[in-house]
């Protein structure tokens, strides 16, 4: 088998917890009397295409799926098995880096065939643990461990997004001048993908609780829990995303607000000035007999023009003042 960075494993499984692991020959050769089988591929993998078209017997929708690099979360019945797809975790990502990947598995009464097309250590963990009496008994066993990582794997994002959140909140209230828009906005297309992700995914957990005998009532039990768990992070998701949104209000406000004070400034002052304004285009008029004219009897005229014009101003502040204007 290949070990790369998104490993390519199978495993015979005797039943009692235990397995081995087997090549692509024997894989080949596999029929569901030898044991319980389980492989975990890549889409891209030229070994797992080849025997999953020849040799899986697997209905052509499931393997258009199976060997697709992404798929939305579903979950889809056949006669002979369960097709499911999830989203988890690319464990190839670092911090903000960390992206999700798409998971589709078959699962029927003797194998499980799980694709993805990026490291997600949910089934790395199931492999360490297959010791006789410890490890996964039946393929079902295998899909409820799986699918309770991949959703415990959610939780830190799901986390994450809600102390971004929570700084943002701290970055507004210490610093009221400086509105982080463009982190916010950013923030909440983050909140607007992962909602959209996980919704799907819940809708193909609760369908999978309804698929046929290959799910025990035990793992059927845990997958009801891996759903709740689901459930509680989007209702996270959607508490985060009120508050982005009430985030995003109160800036708006902020910002209007700052707006509206210095709309009014401009309106006072353009009417504080306004009487001055409408005496001193009077009197710049070329019409003859205006008081304090150039060439008139007034020696004094420019003086009592400008004292005149104080007196109006003062008498606008006093009305402006009276009127609350100026607060």
């Amino acid at each position: 088998m290949v070990t790369q960075n998104c490993p390519v494993y199978a495993y015979l499984l005797d039943g009692l917890g235990g397995g081995r692991e087997i090549g692509w020959k024997e894989i080949s050769e596999w029929k569901p009397a030898d044991g319980l089988l389980w492989l975990v591929g890549r889409p891209s993998g030229g070994e797992t295409q080849r025997w999953l078209r020849r040799h899986s017997g697997l209905p052509a929708e499931a393997l258009d799926v199976l060997l697709a690099h992404n798929h939305r979360p579903r979950c889809t019945s056949f006669r002979q098995g369960t097709l499911l797809t999830l989203l988890g975790v690319n464990q190839a990502g670092h911090g903000e880096d960390e992206s999700l990947t798409s998971i589709s598995i078959w699962i029927d009464n003797h194998r499980l065939i799980a694709m993805r097309a990026a490291p997600t250590h949910s089934f790395e963990d199931i492999r360490s643990n297959l010791q006789p009496g410890e490890g996964p008994a039946r393929p079902d066993d295998i899909l409820s461990h799986a699918v309770q990582r991949i959703i415990a794997r959610l939780e830190p994002l799901v986390l994450k997004l809600g102390r971004d959140v929570d700084d943002l909140e701290d970055m507004i209230l210490l610093n009221a001048k400086g509105h982080p828009q463009q982190e916010l906005t950013a923030l909440r297309h983050r909140l607007i993908i992962l909602r959209r992700q996980l919704v799907p995914q819940q809708e193909a957990l609760s369908l999978l609780q309804q698929s046929r005998g290959w799910i025990n009532e035990t793992n059927r039990q845990a997958l009801r829990e891996a759903e709740g768990r689901l459930h509680h992070q989007i209702s996270d998701l959607d508490s985060t995303r009120e508050r982005a949104i009430l985030m995003q209000d109160e800036i708006t406000n902020s910002q209007n607000t700052k707006l509206n004070e210095t709309m009014k400034i401009v309106a006072v002052f353009t009417a504080y000035l306004m009487p001055v304004n409408a005496v001193t285009s009077l009197l710049g008029t070329n019409v003859e007999g205006i008081p304090f004219q150039a060439g008139s009897d007034h020696s004094y005229g420019f003086f009592l023009e400008v004292t005149f014009l104080f007196l109006v101003m003062g008498f606008s502040y006093l009305i402006f003042k009276k009127m609350k204007w100026f607060d």
